[in-house]
């Protein structure tokens, strides 16, 4: 007897499905090992968020400018979601200066891919890999905070912005996007976009940790 393996449903599922491969692959990166180990320097922290910081500006300022243009997206709740604010006070609290900070080329690419986007669909597959970052991204803000010793969670906003509320917005987040009604088109658009985001990650990680 054979069994078969069904097919991913919704976008969702094809999004987890098919981008498994990059995920898999950026997850790897020494630079991801350090944070999930507490072992990354501050230095390269620094330069971490500044680099994050630069793409979710980028593309915090592109989802509100389509959030005007398709309708489909307002049920998202995606302004709740920003982390731009987060970012910039944890480079506050840090001593970090915004006007400082110089892009690096995985950084420059991903901010290019943004400010080019032809769709919704485009910004959505980008969004849909920060967004998921946020479930591990928790667990890295406890290692760091026990690695220097704080409990306050000053400077780890990026990484643990949502708090106890984390599992139930990601719920959230993947049944409204389920609930759109995307093509066919819009949903290859997608897998495409996420996927070379993750890439996209992975040769930024890597600059950042020679760096």
């Amino acid at each position: 007897m054979t069994t078969t393996t069904a097919a991913p449903t919704g976008i969702m599922g094809r999004l987890k499905a098919e981008t498994a491969e990059q995920h898999a692959i950026a997850e790897a990166k020494p630079l991801e090992a350090a944070l999930v180990a507490g072992s990354i320097d501050h230095d390269q922290y620094k330069q971490y968020l500044g680099q994050r910081w630069l793409i979710h500006r980028e593309l915090e300022a592109a989802t509100d400018r389509v959030l005007g243009e398709d309708h489909r997206l307002s049920h998202l709740g995606l302004p709740g979601l920003y982390q731009t604010a987060n970012i910039e006070a944890d480079l506050g609290y840090l001593g970090v200066e915004t006007s400082t900070i110089e892009p690096l080329k995985g950084a420059q690419n991903l901010v290019g891919t943004i400010q080019q986007a032809p769709s919704p669909a485009v910004l959505m597959g980008i969004y849909y890999v920060f967004e998921g970052s946020k479930n591990g991204a928790r667990f890295i803000a406890r290692a760091l905070g026990k690695a220097w010793g704080k409990t306050d969670g000053e400077g780890m906003k990026y990484l643990d912005p949502h708090g106890e509320a984390q599992r139930g917005l990601w719920m959230k987040f993947r049944e409204d996007m389920n609930a759109i009604d995307w093509s066919s088109e819009e949903q290859d658009t997608m897998v495409k976009a996420a996927q070379d985001t993750f890439d996209a990650i992975s040769a930024l990680d890597d600059e950042i940790h020679v760096a």
